[in-house]
């Protein structure tokens, strides 16, 4: 129980240690860890907890090629302004909104490519510390929550908005769309999103301190309650060799598959948008199994079983909306080659192109 307490113990001095200074700084020393924008460079402590994060070997951290990140800011349209709708894009486990090496270059990127559209990034906090460590700390109810109230305050966003999510962001937009859709949103591009979950994190470094949190607070102790409230990963670990332990304890994820309940409203919401496009790294190694990022998963009660989005209990039986939306003609798979979240952004633009104009 003492190492247990330790480990929560962890993100909350890191919170206290870092939210207390400005979250970026200037400064006349620049950092090789980190590309500079417009002259600015992240304070020692930011650049210390993007260096930890990654060294977990779990970071969903979108890092464009070294030539794809010069994009130039751009003077964006709003409402009537632009003929698209705006776009909101919701970040990864470990990376956060104002990232110049991908979360702001692709921010610039799709704005340009829509004629100026207004594009917003959503932060899970008031910092740059608090928006990469929320993405680990807070439940993602919370984090649904969050992104909800950052979107319903902008009014820029108050006609309806496509949306674009990088790995764990897409269960962030997911939840948003059965739990709010309010703005409503139209069409959504899941780039490597864990939509129904994961059964592990096989490439976690358990040097880590993160990683620790992980090995605390999963397995045996993944749907215990104090797990469930203090690793947003553990809301949506899906453990195929205990549902009903995950059935039972999992405060999130079972709700969002309707796999235990059968909210309604859920199912509606999900059934409004135009079009749903997911794309699947074919040699992740990150999201396990990969076959989540197209809603499949193990078969229950097995870890060799896999099984492909129409064999799942939740495609045949429909329960939130994913089979009407299929048979509707309103879901497109995509794959890239190679890893996590490495994809370059002549690739994301082709599917802005082809679904948000």
């Amino acid at each position: 129980k003492k190492k247990m307490f330790k480990r929560i113990l962890f993100p909350i001095t890191l919170f206290s240690a870092l939210i207390s200074g400005t979250p970026l700084e200037k400064t006349s020393e620049q950092h090789p860890v980190l590309p500079t924008r417009q002259q600015a460079v992240f304070s020692a402590e930011v650049l210390k907890l993007i260096s930890d994060i990654e060294k977990t070997g779990i970071a969903q951290i979108v890092k464009l090629p070294e030539n794809e990140r010069n994009v130039e800011d751009v003077v964006m349209k709003t409402g009537k302004d632009s003929p698209y709708l705006p776009v909101v894009q919701m970040h990864g486990m470990g990376d956060f909104a104002d990232n110049p090496m991908g979360m702001i270059p692709l921010k610039n990127a799709i704005s340009k490519e829509l004629n100026e559209t207004y594009v917003k990034n959503v932060a899970l906090g008031s910092s740059i510390p608090t928006d990469m460590m929320g993405s680990f700390i807070e439940t993602m109810g919370r984090e649904v929550d969050i992104f909800a109230e950052a979107v319903q305050k902008d009014e820029n966003l108050a006609n309806g908005f496509n949306a674009v999510g990088y790995s764990q962001g897409n269960l962030i937009i997911r939840g948003f769309i059965e739990k709010y859709n309010n703005p409503p949103v139209k069409n959504w591009v899941s780039i490597h999103g864990p939509l129904v979950g994961v059964a592990g994190f096989p490439q976690c470094n358990f040097t880590s301190e993160i990683c620790q949190l992980f090995d605390n607070f999963l397995g045996e102790a993944a749907y215990q309650s104090l797990s469930q409230h203090v690793l947003a990963q553990a809301n949506y670990y899906r453990d195929p060799l205990r549902i009903p332990q995950y059935l039972s304890g999992n405060l999130w994820l079972p709700g969002l598959n309707n796999e235990n309940s059968n909210n309604v409203s859920y199912t509606t919401n999900f059934n409004n948008l135009t079009r749903l496009v997911c794309v699947k790294a074919l040699e992740d190694t990150m999201i396990w199994p990969n076959e989540s990022e197209w809603w499949g998963f193990y078969e229950d009660g097995s870890d060799k079983n896999l099984l492909k989005m129409e064999d799942t209990n939740w495609y045949k039986n429909d329960l939130f909306g994913l089979k009407s939306l299929v048979e509707s003609n309103r879901y497109y798979t995509f794959t890239t080659p190679g890893n996590h979240l490495q994809f370059n952004t002549s690739f994301l633009l082709g599917l802005v192109d082809q679904f948000f104009k």
